[in-house]
């Protein structure tokens, strides 16, 4: 069976996300034509967590960033109708299951998107108000598995193509292992057995299947292998509808997706002149010598949990100062708490951002920074 003109179909569904707010609802729309604003999500993610059992638990997430009354407003009645599941609010699990069908027939392994959820919440750090929705599905039978091995990716695979031929500049897609599992095969290297793609990239066919998972070596270590169908690191050229209708997800959370909202300050009355809650420097006075801080510590004046920062590289200061702040900060503040230039903070973060050490979410002209696992980075946090 041809599954191009319903996943061309789904693809519009999707494309719902870069058209007005008129398609939510007349009182949101009318809200629109009231302020004249626009609110576009800052980023997609689609995470999928592997199962031992071969199935895969897949979270899709978009980020919005709230910066008035009028867009919390507007959120609320937006999360509202997503997490009743209603079809026509930015998307639903029927594009992945024309997807799993078209897979299935592929691949010969019998696929369904099963205990589907939405969800909506929302943070706020360093005044910064973010709105999540993410819907979540469990794909059975998504990797090929074969004792203790995972092939991932064949998956992403129909008869006329890939299903993902791509991601835009604000998608980024996350594989995940099972507990135990390392990387044996991958096209990108792992950080921690977790594989990250962020775009703008294409992905040819059958790229995303040169993934191997395995139970049985501890060791995360692998070498990106070599593929004539890798991703084009210069940005997507045109993406078509491969085989009438494939290109799914291409529109993921893009476009000005219109919630209403005033224009105003981007960090809701957040400042440069934000206080700190401590400044490293500040933590580190007392214990540069030996002298001083063998003294220091025979009166109990260092705290047993305070680091000698001399002794840190630049990235594990960086961590430090997210764990004692609660796992989130603007660039900004590290800048200030560190006393290191804007030039070599803002090149650190890129290469630990690169390195899946730290997340970056592109919020106006700011950076706020998390580490990997804090709900703000789940966002898909975005990127530079």
């Amino acid at each position: 069976m041809r599954y191009g003109p319903r996943l061309a179909l789904l693809c519009l569904l999707l494309l719902a996300v870069a058209a007005p707010l008129a398609a939510v609802g007349p009182t949101a729309a009318g809200t629109v034509q009231e302020t004249n604003g626009t609110l576009a999500p800052e980023s997609t993610t689609l995470t999928v967590q592997l199962r031992t059992d071969g199935d895969a638990r897949w979270t899709v997430s978009t980020a919005f960033v709230l910066r008035d009354g009028n867009d919390s407003r507007a959120f609320d009645r937006l999360a509202a109708d997503f997490e009743a599941g209603n079809a026509d609010v930015v998307y639903d699990a029927t594009a992945f299951e024309s997807a799993a069908a078209a897979a299935s027939d592929e691949t010969g392994r019998a696929m369904s998107i099963e205990d589907v959820g939405y969800a909506a919440d929302r943070n706020t750090t360093d005044n910064v108000t973010v709105g999540r929705l993410s819907m979540s599905f469990e794909w059975t039978n998504f990797t090929e598995e074969s004792g203790t091995r995972l092939r991932v990716g064949d998956a992403f695979n129909t008869s006329d193509g890939t299903w993902l031929p791509g991601l835009t500049s604000r998608q980024t897609l996350v594989v995940r292992p099972p507990a135990g599992y390392s990387v044996e095969t991958a096209p990108v290297a792992p950080r921690d057995g977790v594989l990250r793609w962020e775009g703008p990239r294409s992905f040819e066919p059958g790229y995303l299947g040169d993934i191997v998972y395995t139970g049985e070596t501890p060791t995360e270590t692998a070498t990106p292998s070599p593929t004539p169908n890798g991703p084009n690191e210069g940005g997507l050229g045109p993406l078509e509808l491969v085989g009438g209708g494939l290109l799914v997800l291409a529109a993921f959370a893009l476009g000005g997706y219109a919630l209403a909202r005033r224009d105003g300050d981007p960090f809701g009355g957040a400042t440069d002149d934000d206080t700190p809650d401590g400044g490293a420097g500040a933590a580190a006075t007392g214990g540069n010598d030996d002298g001083g801080t063998a003294a220091a510590a025979a009166t109990g004046a260092v705290a047993d949990d305070e680091p000698d920062f001399d002794l840190l590289s630049d990235e594990e200061r960086v961590e430090y100062l997210l764990e004692r702040n609660g796992g989130r900060m603007k660039q900004a503040t590290i800048v200030e708490e560190t006393g290191w230039s804007n030039a070599k903070v803002s090149q650190l973060l890129s290469a630990m951002d690169e390195a899946g050490r730290v997340n970056k979410l592109r919020i106006g002209r700011e950076n706020l920074i998390s580490l990997p696992g804090e709900d703000v980075a789940e966002l898909g946090t975005d990127r530079d």
